[in-house]
């Protein structure tokens, strides 16, 4: 899940936040609030999210010096920062703090959406990068994170820990968290998710194998467990979303005009 924290010291703009991006993105969860810049440092630290939506009007520590007390622990974290005046002071100081976007209030429910949707295929097509391999050392990792990754493809159903990988890689556990963290914006078992549910779309796509198998072959031993991450992860269970690719299928196959023999669909024929 994309895990966000919201910052404002106004509950109802809190709320209205909370009902748009719950009734709008089934990927994203709102992992906790807060009225103070103080504790929004504090929470960054603990619940590590994402995203942070932070208003630059709170009490005590201002929302630009909470921004840059958190960018400056884990530059990855993307904080919005939100104000009622359009000044540009506040802008200027919201870009010195690193902050990522800047939305004047009442902020509308569309421009939440999109700017939650860029940041989240941001991060995903980073990760998707990392997964294919389709990466240079230089320009993202560094070695070890490469390694590690590529022996978390090789073993991931295998259930493997923290501990396993830094081992193989010849590096502390705490480091290599650190290094998901630092290099990829998600902690370790959030790659290792990633990378499971990247291979669970491609086995309920391509393949007639039971779920339960698939499930097994992902590394989980309880197929009713590895349904509930899917559905947290996507909003739709495995089954489903079986169903949806098959569906598009047909629909592709019946509006090719040219042809002209009865489609067949995961083993199963189409009349």
């Amino acid at each position: 899940m994309y895990k966000i924290l919201l910052v404002d010291d106004e509950h109802l703009e809190r709320e209205a936040l909370k009902k748009v991006i719950s009734e709008n993105l089934n990927y994203a969860e709102i992992v906790g609030q807060t009225s103070s810049g103080r504790e929004a440092v504090e929470l960054s630290d603990k619940l590590s999210p994402h995203l942070i939506f932070m208003d630059i009007k709170i009490p005590g520590i201002d929302g630009i010096e909470a921004a840059r007390r958190i960018k400056e622990k884990d530059p990855n974290k993307v904080v919005i920062m939100l104000t009622a005046y359009d000044s540009f002071e506040l802008a200027q100081g919201a870009i010195r703090a690193r902050a990522n976007d800047y939305i004047l209030k009442p902020v509308r429910s569309t421009e939440v959406i999109n700017i939650i949707e860029k940041h989240y295929n941001n991060m995903s097509k980073k990760i998707e990068e990392l997964s294919i391999g389709d990466v240079s050392v230089d320009n993202v990792v560094s070695k070890e994170l490469l390694k590690a990754i590529e022996y978390i493809k090789a073993n991931f159903h295998n259930g493997i820990s923290l501990n396993d990988v830094a081992c193989y890689v010849n590096l502390s556990a705490y480091y290599l968290s650190k290094l998901f963290k630092k290099e990829l914006g998600i902690n370790f078992i959030d790659y290792i998710t990633f990378y499971r549910m990247k291979k669970a779309k491609e086995l309920l796509r391509d393949t007639d194998t039971p779920i339960v198998n698939i499930a097994i072959e992902l590394g989980y031993s309880e197929p009713n467990y590895f349904s509930k991450v899917f559905k947290k992860n996507f909003g739709i269970t495995p089954s489903q979303y079986r169903d949806e690719k098959k569906s598009e299928r047909i629909k592709k196959l019946k509006g090719n005009l040219f042809f002209k023999h009865t489609p067949r669909i995961n083993g199963g024929w189409y009349i």
